[in-house]
C-alpha cells in the first residue's frame, strides 16, 4: 500500500550514517543535511538532524573481530530544530516521532544506511525514506532496485534541495516502487548557508596549525579530469560569495562562543586556489570574517604557473597548509591518471610546486595513492618523492611556535562506480567486450597490458570502498593486481609513517 503524508507539515529529520571506516569520526563535516535543513527552513519549514557514529570501545572490538557491525552499536546526536540536542545509545522509537526520514550517504556508509533503512520499513512502515548523496548517484541502479525490504522510497541521485522540498510539500508521493527524483541545479548561488548547529561544532576536532577549524566548501564539481574520481569533468557550480560570508560568520560567532581566541577554516573542495584573482577575493573574505589561519586545496601546476601571485594573499590573510593532489611520483601512472584534461603533466611540477609554497612559508599536505596497477619501480618513484617532500624545510613557524612540516597521505586506490578506472577495468575484464572505448583508445599496448591485471572482486561490499580510515589503512575492492597485497600495504604503511607528528 502506497505511503500517505500528513496534511499538516510533516515532521522531518535528516541523518549522517556513522562513518566507520574513518580513524575518528568527527573530523570534519559531512554538510548535506545541514544545508538541506537550512533550505527547507527558508521556505519554512523546520527538521531536526540526526548524527550517528561509532564509539572508540565498540570500534576497538569490531577491529579485533570481537564483534560484528549492528545499528545498536551506534550512538545518537540529535540535534532539534529548537537548538536543543542529545546524545543517547540507539533508540529506534526516536524515528517514532517522524514522518519523513532523509539520508545522505557515502558509498562506505552504505551498509548502515541499508540497515537502517530495513528497521524503518519494518517498525514504521508508514514512514516516509529518502536516500541521498554520493552513494546515490553513483549506485543509481543499485540502490533503486534494492528489494523491498531494504528499499527507500524516494532516491535522489543528484543535487537535494528541490527534490526534498517537493516530498516534504507533497508535490510528490511516495509509490509501491522507488521514486527517482533528478535535478541538477544550473546555479547555486541564491542557496543559504549551511546550518552550523553548536552542539554539533564542539564535537568536531580539527585543527590547522595548532588553531581550531572546521571546513566548508565554495563551490561544487571539479574542472579537471582525474581516471579515478566521479566528478572528473564536472562543471564547477561556486556558491555566492554572499552565502559564503554569512557561512563563515556564523562558524566564527561558533568558535567565539566556544572560547577559541584564534580560529582556523578549511576549505574542503577541489577549486580552493585556482588563480590569483579567485584568491585575492577569498583571502579578502577570510580576513574581513576574523579567521587567524586558513588551508585549502590547489594544484601543482598551478602553484608553478602563478607561483607568489597564486600563493601570496593566501599567506598574507594567514594561510599556512595547502592541500595537493600530487596522486603519484611515476611518471607512468601520472600518465595514466591523465589529471590535466589530456595534457602532459610531469612528477618534476610536484617537485618544483612544493618546493615555490615551502619557500613562501606554505607547508604542503600531499595526497598520493597507491593503484592496482604500479609494479615495484612505480612504487619506489613514489616512494622517493615523499621521502625528499617530509625532508623538504617549510620557512615559518606555526600559531603553537613549532616549524612547519609538509604532511603526506598514502592510501590505496578505490574504484568507485562512476570513475573512469573503473569503467576500464569491468570493460577489459568482459572477454566479449569490444575494446574500443574512446578511453581505452587513448592508451598504449604497455598501459592496456598493465591495466588488464587488475580484476575487482566479485559482489563488492560498499563498505569496503574507502580510501583513508584507521592508521592510515585503505579498503581492499580487488581479486588481482599487479603486485600483491602484502607489498602495496607494505608500502602505504612506509608511506605513512614518514609523517610528522603535527600539522
Amino acid at each position: 500500500m502506497a505511503k500517505i503524508l500528513p496534511k499538516t507539515q510533516p515532521r522531518v529529520l535528516l541523518v549522517k550514517p556513522a562513518d566507520r571506516f574513518l580513524g575518528a569520526e568527527f573530523v570534519y563535516s559531512q554538510l548535506g543535511p545541514n544545508y538541506l535543513q537550512s533550505f527547507l527552513k527558508e521556505n519554512g519549514i523546520d527538521s531536526d538532524l540526526l548524527v550517528l557514529y561509532e564509539p572508540d570501545t565498540v570500534r576497538k572490538e569490531r577491529e579485533a573481530g570481537l564483534d560484528e557491525e549492528r545499528l545498536d552499536q551506534l550512538r545518537m546526536l540529535h540535534l532539534k530544530a529548537d537548538g536543543t540536542s542529545q546524545d543517547i545509545g540507539f533508540e529506534p522509537q526516536l524515528f517514532a516521532g517522524y514522518d519523513i526520514v532523509g539520508l545522505s550517504v557515502m558509498t562506505p556508509q552504505a551498509p548502515d544506511a541499508y540497515r537502517l533503512s530495513a528497521l524503518l520499513n519494518e517498525h514504521f512502515p508508514r514512514l516516509t525514506t529518502v536516500i541521498g548523496g554520493s552513494h546515490a548517484r553513483y549506485y543509481r541502479d543499485e540502490v533503486l532496485n534494492l528489494d523491498d525490504r531494504v528499499r527507500f522510497d524516494f532516491v535522489v541521485p543528484q543535487d537535494g534541495w528541490k527534490p526534498m522540498l517537493d516530498i516534504v510539500t507533497g508535490a510528490v508521493v511516495p509509490a509501491e516502487k522507488a521514486v527517482e527524483l533528478s535535478d541538477k541545479m544550473v546555479k547555486l548561488t541564491d542557496l543559504p548557508a549551511p546550518t552550523r548547529p553548536l552542539a554539533l561544532m564542539q564535537r568536531y576536532d580539527f585543527g590547522i596549525g595548532g588553531v581550531p577549524a572546521w571546513h566548508t566548501i565554495t563551490a561544487l564539481g571539479c574542472p579537471f579530469s582525474c581516471n579515478f574520481c566521479e566528478s572528473a569533468y564536472e562543471n564547477v557550480r561556486p556558491f555566492s560569495e554572499e552565502m559564503l560570508r554569512r557561512d563563515l560568520e556564523t562558524m566564527a560567532q561558533a568558535h567565539r562562543d566556544l572560547g577559541h581566541e584564534k580560529y582556523g577554516l578549511m576549505i574542503f573542495d577541489d577549486v580552493g586556489l585556482m588563480n590569483p584573482r579567485q584568491v585575492e577575493n577569498l583571502s579578502r573574505l577570510v580576513k574581513e570574517t576574523g579567521f587567524s589561519t586558513w588551508r585549502a586545496f590547489t594544484h601543482a601546476f598551478l602553484v608553478k604557473k602563478f607561483g607568489e601571485d597564486l600563493l601570496g594573499p593566501f599567506v598574507a590573510t594567514g594561510g599556512e597548509r595547502v592541500g595537493i593532489g600530487l596522486e603519484t611520483g611515476s611518471q607512468f601512472t601520472l600518465d595514466l591518471i591523465n589529471k590535466r584534461n589530456g595534457q602532459k603533466q610531469f612528477v618534476e611540477e610536484h617537485y618544483e610546486a612544493v618546493g615555490i609554497a615551502n619557500r613562501l612559508g606554505v607547508a604542503v599536505d600531499g595526497f598520493t595513492m597507491i593503484y592496482p596497477f604500479e609494479n615495484e619501480g612505480d612504487l619506489q618513484d613514489t616512494t622517493k618523492m615523499l621521502r625528499w617532500i617530509a625532508g623538504n624545510e617549510v620557512k615559518g613557524i606555526d600559531a603553537a611556535g613549532r616549524p612547519r612540516q609538509n604532511h603526506m597521505d598514502a592510501t590505496i586506490m578505490a574504484p568507485y562506480r562512476g570513475t573512469p578506472f573503473r569503467a576500464i577495468f569491468e570493460e577489459l575484464e568482459d572477454a566479449k567486450a569490444p575494446e574500443t572505448s574512446a578511453l581505452l583508445k587513448s592508451f598504449n599496448g604497455e598501459q592496456i597490458a598493465r591495466l588488464s591485471n587488475v580484476r575487482l572482486k566479485r559482489n563488492l561490499d560498499p563498505g569496503q570502498m574507502w580510501y583513508k580510515g584507521k592508521s592510515g589503512s585503505s579498503g581492499w575492492p580487488y581479486a588481482a593486481t599487479v603486485l600483491p597485497r602484502e607489498r602495496y600495504e607494505e608500502e602505504q604503511k612506509l608511506r605513512n609513517s614518514m609523517r610528522p607528528k603535527y600539522r
